[in-house]
C-alpha cells in the first residue's frame, strides 16, 4: 500500500521528537529544525549523526526540482552541517528524481522498508513478558533504557523521551518480573498510527520483546482510532539478514515500499 501519508505521518512524529527535546540536549549538538511545505530539515552542527542531520517528506508535498535540491545542499551548509541524508519513497515527486542525488555527490548507503499493517486484524503472541505504559514521572527512565536497548550513548536519552505525556503519544515498558528489558513507543494522528523508538537490551533479545511490543501498540492503535500502524526497518538483502523485519511479517506488517536512502557528505569526516 503506497500513501504518501504514510511519509507525512513520520515527518509529523520527528518534527515533535526534536522539536519538543530539552534546550540543553539541542544547545549540546546544535539542533535546529525547519519545517514547511519542502518537508523537514533536522540539521545539527554538532554531530555527524545522520539521525540528527536529516530530511523527512521531501517531495510529498511540493515536488522537487533540481533547484530547490541545490537550495537544500546550501541550507545545510550554512547551518553548518558536515553531512545529511534524504530518504527518497515511491511516493515522492517526481519519482525519477534519484539521479539528481548521485550527480551532486550523494552516496546510497542501505535503503530502509516501510512496512504497514491494519489495525483490526487480530494479533495475541504468546509472551511471559509484560508490556506496561510507561508515565511522565517515568520520562527520565525512559529516554535511558530507550538509549541503552538501541546502542545510543546516555547523552541520546534527552532526545528520545521529549514526547511523553504528549497528546496522541504511548510510551512503554516490556518487563521481564520487575525488570525493564525493551522499550518502545507509539504515535497516533487521525487514522495513522506509527511504532518506533523500539529496542531491547542486547543481553534480553530473541525472547519476544519486541513482538509483544509490537502486538501490544497495533492494539493500542486500534483504541485510539487508527486504521493503519506503519514503522520501517532496514531492508534485507542475501548478506544482510534482518530478523526484526521477519518479526514484523510474522505479525502482519507487510512491506509497502522502499526507501532509497542518500548520505551527502559536506565536510571531511
Amino acid at each position: 500500500m503506497a500513501d504518501h501519508r504514510f511519509e507525512l505521518h513520520e515527518m509529523s512524529v520527528w518534527s515533535q521528537i526534536q522539536g519538543m527535546a530539552a534546550a540543553d540536549f539541542r544547545e549540546h549538538f546544535g539542533i535546529s529544525l525547519l519545517h514547511d511545505r519542502g518537508g523537514l530539515r533536522i540539521r545539527a552542527h554538532r554531530t555527524r549523526d545522520l539521525s540528527l542531520n536529516r530530511v523527512y517528506g521531501l517531495g510529498i508535498e511540493t515536488p522537487l526540482t533540481a533547484e530547490g535540491l541545490d537550495r537544500l545542499i546550501e541550507e545545510y551548509k550554512q547551518a553548518g552541517a558536515s553531512r545529511f541524508m534524504v530518504s527518497w519513497a515511491p511516493v515522492c515527486r517526481p519519482e525519477d528524481a534519484g539521479h539528481w542525488f548521485l550527480e551532486r555527490g550523494f552516496r546510497r548507503i542501505p535503503s530502509v522498508v516501510r512496512l504497514t499493517r491494519r489495525t483490526d486484524l487480530h494479533v495475541h503472541p504468546a509472551s511471559d513478558l509484560r508490556v506496561v505504559e510507561a508515565t511522565v514521572a517515568d520520562t527520565e527512565r525512559f529516554g535511558e533504557l530507550a538509549a541503552r536497548c538501541n546502542e545510543l550513548p546516555p547523552e541520546y536519552a534527552p532526545g528520545l523521551n521529549s514526547t511523553i505525556g504528549r497528546p496522541g503519544w504511548r510510551h512503554y515498558f516490556v518487563l521481564d518480573g520487575d525488570r525493564a528489558i525493551a522499550a518502545g513507543a507509539l504515535y497516533v494522528e487521525g487514522d495513522v498510527a506509527w511504532a518506533g523508538l523500539g529496542g531491547t537490551l542486547p543481553e534480553d533479545r530473541r525472547r519476544g520483546a519486541q513482538t509483544a511490543l509490537l502486538a501490544r501498540r497495533v492494539r493500542d492503535a486500534r483504541a485510539d482510532g487508527a486504521r493503519w500502524i506503519t514503522s520501517w526497518t532496514t531492508a534485507e538483502s542475501a548478506d544482510r539478514p534482518n530478523q526484526s523485519l521477519r518479526n514484523m511479517k510474522r505479525l502482519g506488517f507487510e512491506v509497502s515500499y522502499e526507501l532509497q536512502n542518500f548520505v551527502l557528505d559536506l565536510r571531511p569526516s
